[in-house]
């Protein structure tokens, strides 16, 4: 009994343990399923999905350019005019008249002022009857005399011949003067001078001399201006009694101006005259595109540095003589040099690169640069990732984050620039 009841139990819990394996099965199976549906209905929905697009970045792109790169050197200084004047009274007199103002702008001639003329065209007048008085008495006498035009041409020729000989230092100073005085004795008794002894016995010589003496001084009355420009500093006025030498008033040439500036030692090595300059004046927000006319000699002792003139036409008049100005010369021209617009280099891992315009992609070059100033770097070689040649693009703008490779779109060609194109010839020397 005991035996059959162990069996019957058994038996159940076979039963039973199958059952439950049984269950366990199915619902797997049904997981299983349930997971592979999943995964395809997941697969279904990517491939109806499209792709996330690449998006371009706008730069702007500049030329690789083989040409001269130049270094420029600085100096300031400031502007002067090359010619002021005190004009000044050559005879003394009445004032009738003064006839311009501080900032009259006269040309050359012009009359400035004028002094009483009334005295000196009386001088004028008692030196031409003096003149006529002797030709007078010349014409009484004209027979008493004959002049021997040969010996007066012999005297002419010994007279240059003794020149020569002290120009060419076979004769002292004193030689030539005993040796002339010699030849006018001879000259004299051969009859040379017999029209010239005439003129001083009769009074016609100092006649006439101080005939044209009163003349000047009667052109003096007239003060004219010496050269064209603008009246400053004037000092008399209309009535006032002036004497000889006294000053009138300043005149400035303001029409040819010069920019003098201090160049230092160390920036001399390549600058000759002719080069090209370029000269800013702050105070007009200006600048003059001109050349190095005048190199100074001589260097100043205490600054070391030598002063460089740069002449130029002031032709509306703006410039003033004293303005500061601050002059770029063409210092160092290098011929013959592959360069990329400064803008486009870029330090990365401590090492300088450019993204070179391939197509519509972005393709960075790692370069070693040479000579340079503040628009173009010289490249001197390639080291990886491509070439660089003339013609070809760089990207000079939003390439602080570019990668290699990097989708591009050209928003703007930025054009070479070179600010010294008004004075290098195709052989990159200053005309």
């Amino acid at each position: 009994m005991t035996k059959n009841r162990l069996r019957l139990l058994t038996l159940g819990l076979a039963l039973i343990a199958a059952m439950i394996t049984t269950g366990c099965l199915g619902q797997g199976d049904s997981s299983a399923a349930d997971s592979t549906a999943v995964a395809d209905a997941d697969s279904t929905g990517a491939e109806e999905k499209p792709a996330k697009k690449e998006k371009a970045i706008k730069i702007n792109v500049g030329a690789v350019v083989r040409g001269e790169l130049v270094e420029s050197v600085f100096a300031d200084g400031e502007i002067r005019t090359p010619r002021s004047l005190e004009v000044k009274a050559k005879i003394g007199g009445v004032l009738s008249e003064v006839l311009v103002r501080d900032g009259d702008v006269v040309r050359k001639g012009q009359l400035l002022a004028r002094i009483d003329p009334r005295e000196y065209r009386l001088d004028m007048e008692s030196s031409r009857f003096d003149h006529l008085q002797a030709l007078s008495q010349v014409a009484a006498e004209q027979d008493t005399f004959e002049v021997d035009l040969s010996a007066l041409r012999a005297f002419e020729e010994d007279k240059a011949a003794l020149g020569r000989e002290l120009s060419r230092g076979r004769l002292s100073e004193s030689e030539y003067q005993a040796r002339l005085l010699e030849m006018e004795m001879r000259a004299l008794k051969s009859g040379a001078f017999r029209q010239d002894v005439f003129q001083q016995r009769t009074g016609l010589a100092a006649a006439r001399i101080a005939e044209e003496r009163a003349s000047l001084n009667l052109e003096y009355t007239e003060i004219r201006a010496p050269f064209a420009g603008v009246v400053q500093g004037r000092q008399v006025v209309g009535g006032e009694i002036i004497s000889t030498g006294q000053t009138v008033c300043t005149l400035f040439d303001n029409r040819n101006l010069e920019a003098v500036v201090n160049v230092l030692e160390a920036d001399l090595a390549n600058l000759v005259t002719g080069r090209a300059a370029r000269v800013a004046v702050p105070a007009l927000r200006d600048t003059l595109l001109a050349r190095v006319d005048v190199i100074s000699p001589t260097l100043d002792a205490a600054s070391r540095t030598c002063e460089v003139i740069v002449r130029f036409t002031n032709e509306d008049d703006r410039f003033r003589p004293g303005m500061f100005c601050r002059a770029e010369i063409a210092g160092f021209i290098h011929h013959d040099k592959l360069m990329v617009p400064k803008s486009s280099l870029l330090i990365r891992d401590d090492r300088p690169l450019v993204f070179k315009r391939n197509d519509d992609r972005a393709q960075w070059l790692y370069v070693t640069t040479g000579l340079q100033n503040d628009q173009w770097v010289e490249i001197l070689q390639v080291h990886s990732g491509g070439s660089l040649a003339p013609d070809e693009q760089v990207v000079v703008s939003d390439h602080l984050t570019l990668s290699h490779e990097a989708l591009i779109k050209v928003r703007k060609t930025v054009p070479p620039a070179n600010r010294w194109a008004f004075a290098l010839d195709g052989e990159g020397d200053a005309r």
